[in-house]
This record gives structure tokens, sequence and C-alpha cells, in this order.
């Protein structure tokens, strides 16, 4: 019984000890911060991106069009992004035109990076490229995925 609770602590003590490493990971916008149109594909399973249909880039699905300018499908974005939660800014804004957020995972806090360029079609329409990968793991069990097609879904 001895060996068996001594076993428990250690594995629990493995476990904090990750959990506070993995919570004080540095979210560095030199590394982080990529544009969604030309970043590569990581070669782990556990990023989704969307592009314009006419990019030139590997996308998972094809970014839907916006009957609004890139301005305001921006700052639709970003409210709709930083109003789910654990979810701050990276690098750029949405003033830019191209932004990069992070999201982290409830107890473990994985961290998850959302990069978006908004791209104006014309003075009446616009669309987006998203890239969302984790930096953690070998498969993210469809997070970014169902991410970044909730968050779509709700721009309308």
């Amino acid at each position: 019984m001895r060996i068996v609770l001594t076993v428990l602590g250690v594995l629990a003590a493995l476990v904090a000890v990750a959990a506070v490493m993995i919570r004080r990971l540095d979210h560095d916008a030199g590394v982080w911060h990529v544009d969604p149109l030309t970043a590569p594909k990581p070669s782990t399973p556990n990023s989704y991106r969307v592009a314009p249909a006419d990019a030139a880039v590997d996308a998972d699905a094809v970014a839907p069009t916006f009957d609004v300018s890139a301005d305001v499908l921006a700052v639709r974005f970003d409210r709709i992004a930083r109003d789910t939660g654990s979810v701050d800014v990276v690098g750029g804004s949405p003033e830019s035109g191209f932004v990069t957020y992070v999201q982290t995972s409830g107890l473990f806090a994985f961290p998850d990076y959302i990069s978006v360029r908004f791209i104006e079609i014309d003075a009446t329409s616009s669309t987006l490229a998203v890239f969302s990968r984790s930096r953690l793991g070998q498969s993210d069990l469809g997070v970014n995925k169902k991410r970044v097609t909730a968050w779509l879904d709700e721009l309308g």
C-alpha cells in the first residue's frame, strides 16, 4: 500500500509541475504571429486552416465572403474571439488587418494559436484567412476545427 501511495504522490507531483510549466510558456509573437496565407502546415495533424478559394496555400476549407468591409469584419471577429474566453492577442491587431490570438485550455492551459488576416474584396465585401494550430501534442482532437468553425458560424 505504501508503494502505491508513493507512486501516486510522485505522479501527482509530476502532473502539477507539468501544469505549472505549460502555464508559464512564452507566447513569442516572433514565432507564433504568422501569416495564415503563407505559413507552412505543421508536421503534426493538430491544425486547421481556412483561406480564400484563390489562395496559394493548403487549406482545409474555403473561407466565406462577408458583406462588410475588412475593417468591420476584423472588429466583429475580434469581439467573437475575445468573448470566447481565455483568449489574448499575441501579435498584430484587428486594426492592422492581421492578428494572432492565443487561446488556452482550462485545466492545463495548453496554448493554441489562431492567426487571422482580413482581406478586402471591394468596398462592401471581404473575406479572411484563419490558421489555428496547437503548440503541444500530436493531435488536437478536432479542437482547432471546432473553434474556427464556431467563430465563423457566429460571424454569420
